[in-house]
């Protein structure tokens, strides 16, 4: 009986199942559809022309792209991937005149997700998209090995990340637009290390230049320009400890022995920085520290024509 039963659901289903057509409908506006046509709406497989010379070639569902097509413009761009509701959603190749290259996720017709971007000119992204643009975690190739690895935002290098060189050459930090802004670390490849602020892709303020034979010191710059260098050591006659630190304050104003006056502090260590800092003998009145980057031992000297 249950057989029987089975058989029997399985017969109706059948009788009833709706059934393709394959059908060429020329439209009144000059638009030509030539493919299977289901219940009155084209399903199925089929190829779609508009009257201005766009074309579509893949699945359809109650009228609509769906599923895997390819989709064509007059200009010579061309999307090949998935549909959801006549918009590029899923899995796709984005290809455009100019011989530019997008291969990724879709989502309601932009770039949003994982994916690689080739440009006709060399530059090659690989990483996260939103909208249309490059955003989050990625990796970005120039034709020349320069490459940035790290965050963006808007399109843009915006957060933590590493450009390198090929000479040899590193930066590590803050970005903003595409610039060096913020703290960072600049590597040399002679093994020179700059840690310090930026801005507007140049130094810019306080930082701790350190030599390949070990000596440090204690540097400030204007939009790239330097502007003071002095040798990080102790002054027995300025003595000061703060925050479980010995610091070198120079001033023309301590008292015996003592740290006493306005400036900038730098640890010993050359770790750390207090800007404007205001001392009291010996005492660190006014002033917050500043964490100075920690350069890793296993990085390769890197940089720019900063």
């Amino acid at each position: 009986m249950k057989i029987l039963y089975q058989a029997s659901v399985l017969l109706l289903m059948t009788l009833v199942a709706p059934t393709a057509v394959a059908e060429r409908v020329e439209m009144d506006n000059g638009d030509i559809y030539d493919g299977e046509i289901v219940d009155g709406a084209r399903s199925g497989y089929g190829i779609y022309i508009w009257a201005d010379g766009n074309r579509y070639e893949g699945q359809f569902r109650n009228d609509r792209l769906h599923g895997p097509g390819t989709y064509t413009w007059p200009d010579g761009r061309s999307y090949t991937g998935e549909f959801v509701d006549d918009k590029r959603t899923g899995k796709g190749t984005f290809v455009w005149a100019n011989g530019d290259r997008y291969e990724g996720d879709f989502l309601d017709g932009q770039r949003t997700g994982s994916g690689s971007i080739t440009w006709a000119h060399g530059d090659r992204y690989t990483g996260g998209f939103r909208n249309g643009e490059l955003e989050g975690e990625g990796s970005y190739l120039w034709p020349d090995q320069r490459q940035y690895r790290g965050q963006f935002a808007s399109g843009k290098q915006s957060g933590e990340g590493t450009f390198s060189w090929p000479n040899g050459n590193r930066y590590t930090g803050t970005f903003l637009n595409d610039q060096k802004h913020g703290l960072g670390i600049f590597y040399w490849r002679d093994g020179t290390i700059y840690r310090g602020t930026f801005d507007d892709n140049k130094m810019h303020g306080w930082g701790v230049k350190k030599q390949p034979d070990g000596r440090q010191e204690l540097q400030s710059w204007a939009r790239g320009e330097l502007q003071d260098s002095v040798l990080i050591e102790g002054h027995a006659n300025c003595t000061l400890e703060h925050a479980e630190r010995t610091w070198m304050f120079a001033s023309e104003q301590c008292i015996n022995g003592l740290a006493h006056g306005s400036g900038v502090a730098v640890s010993l260590d050359g770790g750390f920085l207090i800007p404007d800092v205001r001392v009291v003998l010996g005492q660190v009145v006014v002033g917050d520290v500043l964490t100075l980057p920690v350069p890793q031992l296993d990085d390769v000297s890197e940089g720019s024509d900063s």
